[in-house]
């Protein structure tokens, strides 16, 4: 049997403390063939010295952005673009900080396979220090605009088919100007899978173990400081602009789709009555695939925030 050939993404920041586990399972992968390349995005810590203690094992690669990136998505973006991803069948992405079920990327590329799908992603057990765990499962329903407002879940799970994966490296080639401002790489990723009508395929079961610490981006969805630290940056209108990146990069990629083109028109507009009620009822009937993230959305579009 001819194992899948994946090669693991992996963006890291002053993660000393966890890497060395993540990248023991990611190594320790079982039935794929795996090699892992690993951008150190200006550590000051002892990150670098932490994974140089798999110098000996020829799956492990090492890189750096030649100017420090400042933040994952852009050190992932990096990745992306300067990554020779020949000869593979599969690529996946990695956080710093996690624990990969051993037989992951195996569920991953054969779900990916049996369904002709382009990315993956899986449910997460979210962890903390403390011994609290909670599982953070998938809504594998997509719906029609989905992907204008959302991602595919965490982007530590995403596993991506290679023809897909060159086609979103092309993309981040050429348009590097509408991806300066993102935040999530991930999102991007999705989204572009969907404005090219490709299928994404949830997998409802946690096939991760998701940290949570002091210094994730965003954390666990449910948790306490996840919904907080969301309902302030939607407030601040740090998500209105990401809205804004997101529809510019679909329009981008998919020009002739009218529903994209239609969104894209209505966030541009000066905020008015008419104009709320159309992105209420856009959320209502075509946004997110979860019925509080909706609910959350409207208060957004109440409060003028969107």
């Amino acid at each position: 049997m001819i194992r899948p050939r994946v090669l693991v993404l992996l963006a890291a920041h002053n993660g000393g403390k966890w890497i060395v586990q993540q990248i023991k399972t990611i190594l320790n992968q079982q039935s794929v063939n795996v090699r892992l390349i690993v951008s150190d995005d200006g550590s000051n810590d002892d990150t670098l010295a932490k994974v140089r203690q798999f110098a000996a094992d020829p799956r492990v690669s090492v890189v750096a952005p030649p100017v420090p990136t400042g933040s994952a998505a852009q050190n992932f973006i990096w990745l992306i673009r300067s990554t020779c991803a020949d000869e593979i069948d599969f690529v996946a992405l990695a956080d710093q900080d996690d624990i990969w079920h051993e037989d992951k990327l195996a569920v991953a590329c054969s779900g990916l396979k049996a369904r002709g799908a382009a990315g993956y992603s899986c449910a997460v057990t979210a962890f903390w220090e403390h011994g609290r765990e909670r599982a953070l499962t998938q809504k594998g329903s997509p719906r029609d605009l989905d992907f204008m407002f959302e991602g595919a879940g965490q982007g530590c799970t995403y596993v991506l088919q290679s023809a897909f994966f060159q086609r979103v490296q092309e993309f981040f080639r050429s348009n590097l100007q509408h991806l300066q401002s993102l935040h999530y790489h991930d999102w991007a990723i999705y989204a572009l899978s969907r404005s090219w009508k490709l299928t994404w395929y949830f997998d409802a079961n946690s096939m991760v173990r998701y940290r949570q610490h002091e210094r994730n981006d965003t954390g666990a969805r449910l948790s306490r400081s996840g919904i907080a630290k969301r309902l302030r940056l939607i407030k601040s209108g740090w998500y209105r602009k990401q809205l804004k990146v997101i529809s510019t990069i679909c329009a981008t990629a998919a020009p002739a789709d009218a529903r994209i083109a239609e969104w894209n028109d209505l966030l541009a507009q000066t905020p008015s009555l008419p104009r709320q009620l159309k992105i209420a009822r856009i959320c209502i009937m075509q946004g997110r695939r979860r019925t509080f993230d909706n609910v959350v959305l409207l208060v957004a579009v109440a409060s003028g925030w969107l």
